[in-house]
């Protein structure tokens, strides 16, 4: 095998896949590593574990086709810093050495026989399909998956629900304590319903991976207990947690005695403020009282003290006190985009939060019991 790169190039195709390539998750060295693979005109580097493969197509030129299989950390560092634009790669059939050149700089790595790599295989059709781009989808997946659980014993709840039913596609994430749901019109109807819970860690990874300097078009495929991505040069497919998904519908509020409308800036820097002093307790407890067109937010350390904190709002309906974990408040206001923030809530009840003039965004927040 014989190959030659742009630098940026190689670099970028190897960075894509480094995530994947290095995961430490299991002891089977074959699973740690990388295949760059260069038949039939085209460059791909794949990597492959347990729970996601990833194949990126790289630009370069093949002066000798061939495969080579490598698991070596230190590749794409030094790739990275080798002193030239061009870097070349080759490998005698009979050699166990690749051996990458770049400038005055060669760098030999050991590899592994390319018959123990399990390959990313390709699959053009599932049980459904649908498209939509990049940036709508790293939308819905950074303003939901953040809610997930991360106590494995619940594996349910440490994966995000994404539900397509005809021309509306839905992501849902929660950990029972909060409830974050965005969803979005798709252009085109599917036949076949999705109902797919896809691991916040492998979501995080696609997310990482999409393009946002501009929309691509990402066409998404079912297969069974997998679900894939193609976008670009780059074919991500990852397995999917198996159960069922509790009914989000069911703890979703409809019914509240307190509606406050308040400035997100203001209230995020209140929120901030009076967390200083909770979130260096057990569970960062903040009391939220809504009265006179103002919210009053108390917390308290039994070894440090009091804080209070007051921001104004627009209030509807009755008084109401009630407390909240503040991270959980935190982590909804920063995934707001809204300069204006409606809270809906009644007493011993969860809150519904909701952008102003966006219905297609809601988070749900339980309360919390205080003495």
């Amino acid at each position: 095998m014989k190959l030659k790169f742009k630098k940026e190039d190689l670099t970028k195709g190897l960075q894509t896949v480094q995530k994947v390539a290095q995961n430490k998750s299991n002891n089977i060295s074959y699973e740690n590593g990388l295949l760059i693979k260069a038949l039939k005109d085209v460059i791909e580097i794949q990597a492959n574990d347990y729970d996601m493969g990833i194949k990126v197509i790289v630009p370069g030129i093949i002066e000798e086709p061939g495969e080579v299989f490598i698991s070596n950390p230190f590749l794409i560092e030094l790739t990275r810093r080798l002193p030239s634009d061009e870097i070349e790669m080759k490998k005698q059939d009979a050699d166990t050495k690749l051996t990458v050149l770049g400038g005055k700089s060669k760098f030999e790595c050991l590899t592994m026989n390319p018959d123990d790599f399990n390959e990313v295989t390709l699959i053009d059709s599932g049980y459904s399909n649908f498209s939509t781009d990049s940036i709508t989808l790293k939308n819905l997946i950074d303003n939901t998956s953040y809610a997930c659980s991360t106590d494995d014993a619940r594996p349910i709840f440490m994966g995000t629900l994404m539900e397509v039913n005809e021309s509306t596609l839905t992501m849902v994430a929660t950990d029972t304590h909060r409830l974050a749901l965005k969803k979005v019109i798709l252009e085109q109807s599917i036949e076949q319903p999705i109902k797919a819970i896809i691991p916040s860690r492998l979501l995080a990874e696609i997310s990482r991976q999409m393009p946002t300097d501009m929309p691509q078009v990402v066409e998404i495929t079912a297969i069974r207990n997998n679900i894939a991505f193609k976008f670009s040069n780059v074919y991500i497919k990852t397995r999917l947690i198996e159960g069922e998904f509790p009914n989000y519908r069911r703890v979703i509020p409809s019914e509240f005695s307190c509606k406050v409308m308040v400035e997100r800036n203001e209230f995020t820097g209140s929120v901030e403020r009076t967390s200083i002093i909770a979130k260096d307790s057990q569970y960062d407890v903040i009391n939220f009282i809504f009265e006179d067109n103002q919210i009053k937010l108390t917390s308290q350390h039994p070894d440090y003290g009091t804080v209070e904190d007051y921001v104004a709002c627009s209030m509807e309906g009755e008084q109401l006190n009630i407390s909240f974990n503040g991270k959980f408040i935190l982590d909804i206001l920063k995934h707001c985009k809204s300069n204006e923030i409606i809270l809906k809530s009644k007493a011993n009840s969860p809150m519904l939060v909701q952008e102003k003039g966006e219905d297609s965004y809601i988070y749900v927040v339980t309360p919390m019991r205080t003495r």
